[in-house]
């Protein structure tokens, strides 16, 4: 089956000057773990996710992560992460996107997505916005899809 009848047809946004602060407010008020970021066209250009977000308050804080010995320091990231804040997204966005089109196969983009640790990932036409695929969703619907097959 393909993704068509999948997608998130929800297509909030970011673009390239929008701030770190904003997009943090985007992302808690959608509740959602990341957003495409857009040119004037529609067209994908980027995507920003939490975890770009920290990298920007914390450069190789997920590196810090693998030695036992490390202990975070939430003062040091609340201020890190304020005095990035008025940064553009553009600094921080993925560049390098996985994007799908609704002709996709469920079960090759579910794949790219687990391969990938990727939650959220933008649908286009032409490189045109035109919703998000969510791993959950997909995992979802290949369970339930195989339901019906037993």
């Amino acid at each position: 089956m393909v993704i068509e009848e999948l997608i998130d047809r929800d297509l909030t946004a970011l673009t390239e000057d929008t701030s770190l602060a904003e997009a943090i407010e985007v992302l808690s008020i959608h509740r959602i773990s990341s957003a495409p970021v857009v040119d004037s066209d529609g067209k994908v250009v980027g995507i920003l996710s939490e975890k770009d977000i920290v990298r920007a308050a914390l450069p190789g804080y997920f590196e810090l992560l693998q030695d036992p010995t490390f202990i975070p320091d939430l003062g040091q990231f609340r201020f890190r992460l304020r005095r990035v804040s008025r940064e553009a997204v553009k600094k921080y966005m993925t560049k390098k996107v996985i994007a799908f089109t609704e002709n996709d196969s469920d079960f090759h983009v579910a794949m790219i997505l687990i391969k990938n640790n990727i939650k959220r990932a933008p649908v286009v036409q032409d490189g045109t916005l035109v919703g998000m695929i969510n791993r959950a969703d997909l995992l979802q619907h290949l369970m339930s899809e195989g339901k019906n097959d037993a």
